[in-house]
């Protein structure tokens, strides 16, 4: 294959309209996460707490999956303004969308950030001797520890089904009203068209 036509190639991928989507996606989906990761550091480093709670013979400190759910809040409403006006470019009721956006999150939230989050964690150190705390490096004074591990792991999961929820059950019903109501008038115009050939044909 020559240059061209790698190039030509390239270029019609890029014109792609569902490539662009899930390009964009990826994109605002990294920067979620960044933003759920800074909002959890600073509160950890904000509130030296903890709230030790034993599960059977595991412990497990609860006061990180509390400052977890409010990292949480700030990425869901990053993701929400990011999601509609840059990847899905929706046009539909921010109100209407906002609740079933926050309603597919929630379950995300559940299943992932905070049920698989936690086990992960209780995992991590007890069946694994792994501190949380443990570090791993440190980039421009933010410490990246096991904990952070775990959290990027996690993401991994919450982007694709985030993906999957938002493509087909928040915004992709008013892209088709949207797409329908663009192709009306040329429907309209191609059924006008006969008439006037055969008011032609009668004048003839």
């Amino acid at each position: 294959m020559s240059t061209n036509e790698q190039t030509s190639g390239l270029k019609k991928l890029m014109q792609n309209k569902k490539f662009q989507e899930l390009f964009w996606y990826l994109v605002f989906g990294v920067l979620t996460t960044i933003v759920n990761l800074i909002a959890f550091w600073i509160l950890r480093k904000s509130f030296k707490v903890e709230w030790p709670v034993k599960i059977g013979s595991w412990n497990f400190d609860l006061f990180v999956t509390f400052i977890n759910a409010i990292a949480w809040v700030v990425a869901v409403v990053f993701a929400f303004v990011t999601n509609k006006l840059f990847v899905f470019h929706s046009k539909g009721k921010v109100i209407k969308e906002f609740i079933a956006f926050v309603i597919a999150r929630l379950f995300t939230f559940f299943a992932f950030e905070l049920g698989l989050f936690s086990v992960s964690v209780m995992i991590m150190e007890n069946a694994c001797n792994m501190p949380k705390d443990d570090l791993w490096f440190s980039i421009f004074g933010f410490d990246v520890d096991n904990i952070y591990i775990v959290k990027i792991f996690i993401s991994v999961f919450v982007v694709v089904a985030n993906y999957i929820f938002s493509k087909v059950f928040i915004f992709n019903k008013d892209k088709k009203s949207s797409d329908s109501s663009e192709k009306a008038p040329d429907q309209t115009d191609t059924a006008e068209e006969p008439d006037e050939t055969e008011a032609s044909t009668s004048e003839s």
